[in-house]
């Protein structure tokens, strides 16, 4: 970790920075340095975001329970306390998300610049925080407010990869188009769900009427889900053509094998991640080779196991509770014959 002393003023600039031009920011963001600096971010932005959490709370005008006085102190305060370990959780969990979308746009593998872009990102929870209160004020309106931060934050997210993470640009515009389609998509649901419930509340004037109306509305609109859902699957199939198609094929000699005999005739970084991503108990084994070379891996009782094999030797990992995310990361490093993969666990020799 680096020595270097953490300044309270270069972290009002930095944060003023990437709200302002996150093109810019992510541009001159370092991707060294330790984690001790990220941590402190994380800290600090979720004891901000918990201040307004308890205020909120206390002022009894927030999108919540709407528990007031004593009630609402204890709520907020526990919101406190939860948004400070929500950072730090949020903080190295999201650089787990960004290295997989990283990786799978072609940019960095370094866990540690990932998590240094999520930290640059999580200044928009004492934002997102803040305008809570709009919730309070107007459920609608909060919902809105908080979809045009949700579409910011994947604004940032594009930078971050382009700029920081160096990833493939036209790759990495796809990903954020697809992921700002599906927070619309879910916006639009949450809105006709809300507007659905505040009809039904100035029609019945007890919850019991209430739930019986929501009953009959609820199997409405999942017959109109089941439609919905069908041409989703549809698009979705059409999306990921289109990004396999987009990114590219790797060198024809890869081969990617399933238990269950399937193999993935175009592999790449996305098709590679979705094959894995369709593992179970029946279909509970892959590999991925490039001539007398491969990397494997079978679901256990606990996790994921991994094997490989080069020209130093064949390996097993130590560990029998992989992740999933970390069982892509070495897949995908293999394809990108980036050995640093294999630093993510311990091995042991299993000839």
């Amino acid at each position: 970790m680096s020595n270097e002393k953490f300044s309270l003023q270069k972290f009002i600039e930095d944060s003023k920075s990437a709200i302002l031009n996150p093109k810019e920011h992510f541009t001159t963001l370092s991707t060294t340095g330790g984690f001790g600096e990220p941590v402190i971010k994380a800290v600090i932005y979720g004891f901000i975001a918990g201040v307004f959490a308890l205020l909120w709370s206390l002022l009894n005008i927030s999108g919540g329970l709407g528990f007031g006085g004593l009630f609402g102190g204890a709520v907020g305060i526990m919101a406190f306390i939860g948004s400070i370990i929500g950072a730090l959780i949020g903080l190295f969990l999201g650089g787990v998300i960004v290295l997989i979308i990283s990786a799978i746009c072609n940019g960095s593998n370094d866990y540690e610049a990932n998590v240094r872009v999520v930290a640059a990102m999580m200044v928009l929870a004492p934002i997102n925080a803040f305008l809570n209160v709009f919730n309070g004020i107007s459920p609608a309106l909060g919902g809105i407010i908080g979809l045009i931060v949700n579409l910011y934050g994947l604004w940032m997210l594009y930078h971050a990869l382009n700029q920081t993470l160096k990833a493939k640009e036209e790759t990495s515009k796809i990903i954020a188009l697809v992921l700002g389609a599906l927070v619309l998509l879910f916006a639009i649901i949450g809105f006709g769900t809300r507007k659905k419930l505040n009809n039904l509340g100035k029609r019945f004037g007890d919850y019991e009427n209430i739930s019986k109306e929501y009953e009959k509305a609820a199997k409405k609109m999942a017959e109109n889900y089941e439609e919905i859902a069908k041409e989703i699957v549809e698009k979705t199939e059409e999306m990921t053509d289109e990004i396999t198609e987009a990114y590219g094929d790797t060198e024809v000699d890869y081969k990617f094998e399933m238990a269950n005999g399937e193999t993935v005739k175009k592999i790449n970084s996305i098709s590679v991640t979705m094959a894995l991503k369709s593992l179970d108990e029946d279909n509970n084994f892959a590999i991925l080779s490039k001539g007398d070379s491969f990397v494997q891996t079978a679901i256990g009782e606990e996790g994921y196991i991994v094997e490989y094999r080069d020209d130093s030797g064949y390996f097993r990992s130590v560990e029998t509770n992989i992740t999933y995310e970390k069982a892509v990361i070495m897949f995908i490093g293999f394809l990108n014959e980036d050995d640093s993969w294999k630093e993510i666990t311990e091995w042991e020799t299993a000839e």
